[in-house]
């Protein structure tokens, strides 16, 4: 109960000092005199880094003018909070005390709430940031983080990690795929956004670097996934949207709805076929006046007017009555005619129909998580 005492008596003794100042910018100059790491500069430029790549990401977003607004207020303040007395001496208090001393000196509710939120969330368990400035923040915060280490070459090994970085990729991947209005964010977006801050700053940041690091986050997706329970085939198939962290979700949701519902497992074995077929890069276009045999004319007259689908569960619906004319087309046709015009027309025919699913599938292991 003593020791318990004295560390709540340092608290009040540092709270009171700190709430000292007429206005907590008087602490955003403390940042200067705090090291981050030596080849990065200062913990006041790792702020400005935050704030810019926080702005850069907002851009697209449409935010509301008070948001903006409060974006901008809360980037100037970034990470004041590990100047003060308080947050020096109990550093789990980032956040909190950055949220409680802006309150009390005068700065609004949504930038009061943004500084706290920019630190969230701290584990798997912990809430995402309610507001887009404190989630654009937190992005920044851990974007700059992943970078900057990436860049150095100081990426965790083993059970190495002592910039916390795979706690930090884990919540980039939370923020982007929790949070509505950041779909459109994707993990390279926010890594360029940091590599150009860092290169203003005068740190050389290679491209291999940024591939590193994406790679690295989109790892982190992957593991997240097999935590909560999804198969190691699920995970496959969705993984070449994982740099969107929020679609890939959403395909994940669609397949797992799909799962026994019937019709799906006939339009996976006919997209999984055309797949098998396909040379890469074959173009979805193809001239119809080419094609001679019924069974492929009935297809291609099955797809016109179709447009791609945006989602997965929207593709299934739609594809249904396409599988059987794929099944006869198999049946009755030579796709690698030797008139390289014919060939090249049914080729283009069948890349036709797998264009119209959603990208970013790994359709074997949607045919394994089917079977």
């Amino acid at each position: 109960e003593s020791v318990l005492r004295a560390r709540y008596e340092d608290a009040l003794f540092f709270w009171n000092q700190d709430l000292e100042v007429d206005s907590v910018d008087v602490f955003v100059s403390g940042l200067e005199k705090l090291t981050f790491e030596n080849r990065l500069g200062s913990v006041g430029q790792r702020a400005r880094r935050i704030a810019t790549v926080a702005t850069d990401l907002g851009k697209g977003l449409g935010l509301a003018p008070e948001q903006a607004t409060t974006l901008e207020r809360a980037g100037q303040l970034a990470k004041y909070d590990l100047a003060t007395n308080l947050v020096t001496d109990m550093t789990s208090l980032a956040g909190f005390a950055a949220r409680e001393y802006a309150l009390r000196k005068g700065e609004t509710p949504a930038v009061a709430e943004a500084l706290y939120e920019m630190e969230q969330p701290h584990t798997s368990a912990d809430a995402v940031p309610a507001s887009l400035p404190g989630a654009l923040l937190a992005l920044g915060d851990r974007f700059d983080l992943l970078m900057a280490m990436f860049a150095l070459g100081a990426k965790p090994s083993g059970s190495s990690d002592p910039y916390g970085l795979r706690r930090a990729a884990l919540g980039v991947v939370r923020v982007l795929r929790e949070i509505p209005g950041l779909a459109g964010i994707g993990v390279r977006d926010g890594l360029v956004a940091a590599a150009e801050a860092l290169t203003t700053q005068g740190i050389e940041v290679s491209q291999d670097a940024i591939s590193a690091a994406e790679e690295f986050v989109i790892g982190r997706y992957a593991q997240l996934m097999r935590d909560e329970g999804r198969s190691a085939d699920m995970v496959a198939a969705v993984l070449p949207s994982a740099s969107h962290p929020a679609d890939a979700e959403a395909k994940a949701n669609d397949l797992e709805a799909l799962l026994g519902e019937p019709g799906w497992r006939a339009v996976v074995e006919a997209v999984v076929r055309i797949h098998r077929i396909l040379p890469a890069d074959t173009g979805a276009e193809f001239n119809p006046a080419v094609l001679v045999d019924d069974a492929e004319k009935v297809l291609a007259e099955a797809l016109a007017d179709r447009k791609p689908s945006e989602s997965v569960s929207g593709f299934a619906a739609s594809a249904k009555e396409l599988v059987d004319p794929i099944a006869q087309f198999f049946d009755d046709t030579l796709v690698m005619a030797k008139e390289p015009e014919l060939r090249a027309a049914r080729l283009g025919l069948l890349a036709s129909v797998a264009a119209l699913a959603p990208e970013g599938l790994e359709w074997t292991a949607i045919d394994a998580v089917t079977k």
